[in-house]
């Protein structure tokens, strides 16, 4: 079903084929995810013949249970002396030829690609038209089907499991890297296979930045710790963060805090068919500058999720991208003011295909 959607498109964008070195697009369209570095895999795929997946030759028997038959393998080590197998290029180059592909126009993802590859391709194929194919791959991993949101949805329980471990183990004296390794004990136990980002333990000034990597700081009294957990469920994502204070909060921490919060429910509550990430971005940034945070906001105010935590459309003032039936997107606020701290909520949500707006989160966006 997913080969037959990305042939319509293609149909539809004008490319005879596609190269696609993302290994998260390959997962997608194929059952198997490539591991062995970003882009030493790809797919490449025509309107009618059978697809080619080119590896490493180490990720034979990984690519095998895919739903690919046809795969060939190259030996990724350019210092072997292994001469029976051969280079990636000329693998690429095989793949281009066998399916009749070297004078057609073919959709590369140039969002993924660095330009040394995309040079390399057109050395490769001179006489080959390229077309950026990143927002149809973008278009077609927006929509979830029912397996992939019950995959989302345990992989935000698990998340969860992460955070109640955190917020009941922050403490003043604990410090950020041993709450993370709490937190991760708790995912792997309750099913996580990794985690989307590296887990944030982010306290003091440290939380200014939403996906600080923790540090040996110690966990001061009257502080504000930001929590965000991405843990993978069978390849999917989730995306949630918490913040929580040590202590008491004062009343300019309070109010830092509420504004975030209750710029996200201002967000939710306007949800509605037909609207778009703007719409949501512009109702989060309009709460904030109401309160008077509008300086110390920072980040976008939304994202999609799937095999990624954190995919295309960005909530940003300037995309108009539809919300649509079966996507499943974050909604998120971060603040931060100097010598204040830092504040960082995100709900998920998953628009439903009857038209309503479900938000997945158990835990609720607690006051301080």
């Amino acid at each position: 079903m997913r080969l037959s959607r990305i042939r319509r498109i293609m149909t539809r964008e004008e490319v005879e084929g596609v190269l696609l070195f993302n290994p998260f697009n390959i997962k997608y369209l194929t059952g198997n995810k490539p591991t062995e570095g970003l882009g030493a895999s790809v797919l490449v795929l025509t309107q009618d013949e059978a697809p080619w997946l080119i590896v490493p030759q180490l990720e034979l028997e990984l690519a095998k249970s895919s739903r690919i038959q046809n795969i060939r393998t190259y030996y990724s080590n350019p210092q072997s002396s292994k001469d029976e197998l051969p280079k990636f290029e000329d693998c690429i180059r095989e793949a281009v030829e066998s399916l009749n592909l070297s004078s057609q126009v073919m959709g590369v993802e140039l969002d993924f690609i660095t330009a040394r590859r995309f040079e390399e391709l057109k050395h490769l194929f001179p006489d080959a038209g390229f077309k950026d194919i990143s927002p149809m791959l973008n278009e077609l991993r927006m929509v979830k089907d029912e397996a992939e949101i019950e995959r989302l949805m345990t992989a935000l329980k698990i998340a969860e499991c992460g955070v109640r471990t955190a917020i009941e183990v922050i403490q003043p004296g604990i410090t950020e890297i041993e709450v993370v390794a709490e937190v991760e004990h708790t995912l792997r136990k309750a099913g996580a296979t990794g985690t989307g980002y590296p887990t944030v333990i982010a306290s003091g000034p440290n939380a200014r930045c939403p996906y600080a990597r923790a540090s040996n700081r110690e966990i001061r009294g009257s502080e504000f710790v930001v929590i965000a957990i991405s843990a993978i469920y069978q390849e999917y994502c989730s995306d949630v963060a918490r913040t929580v204070i040590t202590g008491q909060p004062n009343k300019s921490q309070r109010q830092l805090f509420e504004c975030a919060r209750s710029s996200i429910e201002v967000a939710i509550e306007q949800l509605t068919p037909g609207i778009n990430c703007r719409d949501v971005a512009l109702s989060v940034f309009g709460n904030v500058e109401e309160q008077g945070y509008s300086e110390d906001l920072f980040g976008a105010m939304g994202h999609s999720i799937g095999l990624q935590p954190r995919e295309q459309p960005i909530f940003t003032f300037d995309n108009d991208t539809l919300i649509i039936p079966g996507q499943v997107f974050c909604i998120e606020t971060g603040l931060h003011r100097p010598k204040l701290g830092g504040v960082y909520l995100c709900e998920t949500v998953v628009h439903q295909r009857g038209d309503s707006f479900t938000v997945l989160n158990e835990i609720p966006l607690t006051t301080v």
